[in-house]
């Protein structure tokens, strides 16, 4: 790999100070909700609403209302009630118990300094990966000031601490097999992200890193199992079966389409029925793990395998939304600022604009009937791929040469 020419440089600073600069006044704005620009944001920091309630109930020793939708919704809007301009609708808790044992330390506080808290621990271990994995810091902070960070700071969520487990445990799977195991087995709190990753282990034969995240699992869940008590397992357990059905996917399409960036509501939105939107997710989820499986078997560690793998993870799971495409921004910011010998191919350079963009206006897209993101995630990871088989077939006759 060669390093980005000066024009590239140039213009990725301007570009992304521009666009960093927008999103801060616009997250901003939409939080303290003065002359806001862009989209309007009537609860600011609402998924972390569902966080905070979540160790609320535990604390109310309630731990039964949390799986149960209606009664868990409702135990929002009464608890942030003066904070709420109208009644939530549907506000689910999605995550195993794993992510309860994580979130108690910040909800033990009260709402504001808890988000806050939050917020900036999350985004300074994201900001700590993010420089070990070789990015200096303006990319480092083109990234945090992103759209997609923008609208992680909005609703409040954990993606930030999803790129920094994801991509530190990637980036140490050499190194320290038995921390990057550790790491990626804390990932397992977020199972839409965590999904591919042992098959990404299995196809490398990263056995110690498999072993180690496998352990750090078990011994997570076996602390919930203490605190909570297996009953609060079992109803995990009913809603995780019921969440992976069709139904629920159609559920989750019907209430928050315009946030989703997946096949399955773009299938929807450009009105396929629901039997042709799932058959369209499933093929999805099936080049996912193609892909993932060919990337990691037969390719040794780069930012184009990291890309591959952040992609699958858009293909398999039909619940993404746009703040989760922060997952993609470190890869692409690899993947321009180090491109191959043979320089970006044509159209390469436009669609990490568009993945830069698209976080931001999928929600204006969507409403329109255009629903752009799948297709832009689909095209930076055949980008990946191709750069990834261009790099392997380079190595072949240095192989040979050797032999």
């Amino acid at each position: 790999m060669t390093k980005a020419s000066g024009a590239d440089l140039r213009f990725a600073g301007i570009f992304c100070g521009l666009v960093g600069l927008y999103d801060v006044v616009f997250a901003v704005t939409a939080i303290t909700g003065t002359a806001a620009i862009g989209y309007r944001v009537d609860v600011p920091f609402a998924d972390f609403l569902v966080f905070h309630a979540a160790v609320q109930a535990f604390l109310r020793d309630n731990l039964a209302v949390i799986y149960d939708t209606d009664a868990f919704t409702h135990l929002q809007s009464t608890l942030y009630a003066a904070r709420l301009p109208y009644e939530l609708g549907f506000r689910p808790f999605l995550y195993p118990p794993l992510w309860l044992l994580d979130l108690l330390p910040f909800g033990v506080l009260p709402l504001v300094p808890s988000v806050a808290i939050f917020l900036a621990v999350t985004a300074g271990l994201c900001t700590a990966v993010l420089r070990g994995i070789g990015l200096g810091w303006r990319a480092t902070v083109a990234i945090l000031a992103a759209p997609a960070a923008s609208w992680v700071v909005l609703v409040g969520q954990n993606t930030f601490l999803s790129v920094a487990l994801l991509y530190g445990g990637l980036a140490l799977l050499e190194r320290r097999p038995l921390t990057a195991g550790v790491l990626l087995g804390f990932l397992a709190y977020k199972p839409q992200v965590w999904l591919l990753v042992p098959l990404a282990l299995l196809a490398a034969r990263a056995w110690r890193p498999l072993v180690a995240m496998l352990a750090t699992i078990v011994a997570l869940s076996l602390v919930t199992l203490v605190l909570f008590g297996f009953d609060f397992w079992r109803a995990f357990l009913v809603a995780a079966q019921k969440a992976g059905t069709g139904a629920a996917a159609i559920e989750m399409y019907q209430r928050v389409h315009t946030h989703m960036t997946t096949l399955l509501a773009a299938a929807k939105i450009v009105g396929l029925s629901d039997g042709s939107a799932m058959a369209l997710q499933l093929a999805g989820a099936l080049l996912a793990v193609v892909a993932v499986t060919w990337a990691f078997a037969r390719n040794k560690k780069s930012a184009e395998r990291t890309a591959i793998l952040v992609t699958a993870t858009f293909l398999v799971s039909p619940y993404t939304l746009n703040y989760d495409l922060m997952l993609l921004m470190p890869a692409a910011a690899l993947l321009y600022l180090h491109p191959p010998r043979s320089g970006y191919r044509p159209g390469e350079r436009t669609i990490y604009v568009l993945l830069w963009l698209i976080p931001g206006f999928c929600m204006g897209l969507n409403a329109i009937g255009l629903p752009l993101a799948p297709l832009i995630i689909l095209a930076f990871g055949a980008f990946a791929g191709l750069r990834l088989q261009a790099a392997g077939k380079a190595e072949l006759p240095h192989a040979a040469a050797a032999r």
